[in-house]
């Protein structure tokens, strides 16, 4: 058996895809969906989504957002998506990537900045962790 998903967000849908299994990154850790999940609505964090495609782990960034499961069937709204293909980067350049974000933080000292400056680190670790990922399963 087989979620049908369906992934909504500002910048990209996609829809109808018959999913094995998939880990979301909600508010208060990850979640594991299998097929004959029971009902849930659950809000999301930035973070990686895992997708079990076929024999596939596919890791996405999403930003923030909420999922709902019924009837294996799993709808996911959130900001903004990116795929594996969307981040212009290689593993190198994300851990660069995310070293700065981290300094940034660390130098903030209004409310607003710190609040950005998290948005982009949690943003930024998501991408190294999607890469990361990517790089595990392909070995």
């Amino acid at each position: 058996m087989l979620i049908t998903t369906n992934i909504l967000a500002t910048n990209r849908t996609i829809t109808n895809w018959k999913v094995k299994e998939a880990v979301l990154p909600t508010t208060t850790g990850e979640l594991g969906i299998l097929p004959n999940h029971s009902r849930l609505l659950t809000a999301l964090d930035i973070g990686v989504l895992r997708i079990k495609a076929e024999n596939n782990w596919i890791p996405i960034v999403i930003l923030d957002g909420i999922a709902e499961i019924e009837d294996n069937n799993l709808k996911i709204i959130v900001r903004q998506v990116e795929e594996l293909s969307d981040i212009k980067m290689d593993i190198d350049q994300a851990k660069k990537e995310l070293d700065e974000t981290i300094e940034n933080l660390a130098k903030s000292s209004k409310q607003n900045e710190k609040l950005l400056n998290t948005i982009n680190l949690k943003r930024s670790l998501a991408r190294f962790q999607a890469l990361s990922f990517a790089q595990s399963n392909s070995n």
